[in-house]
């Protein structure tokens, strides 16, 4: 079996394969919490002698040597960490290819096992990101912006007035209350302005791109952006399997 573990800057998830399908997935702990502990809430004790291979996926590089000993220590394996230099058979078009995250690749690869390019990308966490594949097998760069809870958090701390809320989709985009109003400045803007930006990337790589969403803040978009064709919770985990198989030229 194949565990697949994605570090963020704010969660650590994981996704347990056995061949094509996912038996196991959490979401828990923080980065800094990582440990054999947090392994062993992963994987229940009956099934960690079937653990035969890790493939990580990580955006916080001073948490990557405890892991890569937790994960020996529980599992008698080295875990596989995919970056840049891997051969995906996508070629960065990019200034610094040592910039790309972990996380951005292993989307773009999970996108790969679903579309054909071109195809766009796009991952709603801390932060949400662009990630743009034109019809050539090329990486031609994407965006970032601050995700929901950065925007909420970043309005708490930098007005007198304005305190954190639980986000939620509003009932109106007229809000009649402080809470409403941010929850109504938020939630529509990201969607006019997420489907101003795929369409300007469709102008670039084709009319014919595919989108694929991914991210834990995809529930709150799902059905409110046409121009998404798909969502996919699991794609980073679909990444880091094919990134894996490929390889083990499995």
């Amino acid at each position: 079996m194949l565990l697949t573990i994605d570090i963020g800057n704010t969660t650590t998830g994981a996704a347990i394969f056995s061949e094509d399908k996912i038996i196991s997935k959490n979401k828990l702990l923080t980065p800094e919490e990582i440990s054999v502990l947090f392994l062993k809430s992963l994987v229940k004790e009956d099934c960690r002698s079937m653990i035969n291979a890790v493939s990580v996926s990580s955006v916080v590089p001073f948490v990557d040597e405890s892991l890569r000993k937790s994960v020996k220590e529980l599992f008698d394996v080295e875990p596989y960490f995919t970056d840049y230099t891997i051969d995906t058979g996508i070629k960065l078009k990019i200034d610094n290819p040592e910039e790309m995250g972990a996380d951005r690749i292993a989307d773009y690869i999970g996108a790969l096992s679903l579309f054909p390019p071109p195809f766009i990308v796009v991952d709603s966490g801390t932060a949400i990101t662009f990630d743009i594949i034109n019809k050539d097998n090329e990486y031609i760069g994407g965006a970032i912006l601050p995700g929901v809870e950065l925007s909420i958090k970043s309005l708490a701390q930098n007005t007198a007035k304005l305190e954190m809320i639980k986000f939620g989709i509003p009932k109106s985009i007229t809000g009649t209350n402080t809470e409403d109003s941010i929850k109504a400045g938020i939630y529509f803007n990201y969607i006019g302005g997420l489907s101003f930006m795929i369409r300007e990337y469709k102008k670039t790589i084709g009319a014919d791109a595919h989108v694929i969403a991914t991210g834990g803040l995809t529930k709150y978009f799902k059905g409110k952006i046409p121009e998404i064709d798909l969502y996919e919770p699991d794609l980073i985990y679909l990444g880091l399997k094919k990134i894996y198989e490929d390889m083990r030229g499995i």
